[in-house]
């Protein structure tokens, strides 16, 4: 009869022997507890780090974008103001020419009296001793004239051209029997003037007009007759 062999019961009071579980011996490492290991913490850190700069980077683009248009609003508000600067300055400039045209123009305007009464002086001397009266007469007229073109003033050609109701003032007609002398000047009673291109005075004129017919039987006659 064999014996047979049986394994020794604990006693009282005896730890079990420990069991890793099924299939295990107890020698594998158990895994660390306490949370996440050194390279998860840098991955966080880094990644935090990452957040921040980009917020930073869109806050700057933000803060250039605003100073951007800032400056667009400061270039376009100097443009305005230039370009304001400039029609001030040109309006002044004409106002300035204008006011001295004017005054010229009140000058000599005052001056074509004298002129004229110089030219009628002139005009009337048929005495023989009042030769250097004359002699006289013409050379202030000629003073007075130069003085005068270098203003500016421009005497309008009347006697013998068209009349342009521009230029010229009628105070007389004359009828004429020819064609070609209709509507033109032929009397000044006073010479106009032009001041820089400007209409200062017309010239008083008498003008030809064509003698008025009328037919009777087909045949032309005169209206007056």
């Amino acid at each position: 009869m064999k014996d047979e062999m049986t394994c020794p019961e604990p006693g009282p009071g005896a730890a079990a022997p420990e069991t890793t579980g099924a299939g295990t011996t107890g020698d594998e490492p158990e895994p660390a507890k306490g949370g996440a290991g050194p390279e998860q913490a840098e991955a966080m850190d880094a990644a935090g780090e990452i957040v921040n700069l980009t917020e930073e980077i869109n806050s700057l683009r933000a803060e250039v974008e605003n100073k951007t248009a800032a400056l667009a609003e400061l270039q376009q508000r100097y443009l305005r103001l230039q370009a304001d600067f400039d029609n001030y300055r040109k309006r002044t400039r004409r106002e300035q020419e204008e006011l001295s045209r004017m005054a010229a123009a009140r000058l000599i305007t005052s001056l074509l009296p004298v002129l004229d009464n110089l030219e009628r002086a002139l005009a009337a001397v048929t005495d023989n001793k009042a030769e250097g009266l004359a002699t006289g007469v013409e050379m202030t007229l000629r003073q007075l004239k130069e003085i005068l073109e270098q203003e500016g003033l421009t005497p309008i050609a009347a006697l013998g051209q068209p009349f342009n109701p521009e230029l010229h003032e009628a105070v007389a007609r004359e009828e004429t029997e020819n064609p070609e002398q209709a509507n033109m000047v032929v009397a000044e009673f006073r010479r106009g003037y032009t001041l820089k291109g400007k209409l200062i005075r017309p010239a008083m004129v008498k003008v030809a007009v064509a003698r008025a017919t009328v037919k009777e039987n087909g045949q032309e006659v005169d209206k007056d007759e």
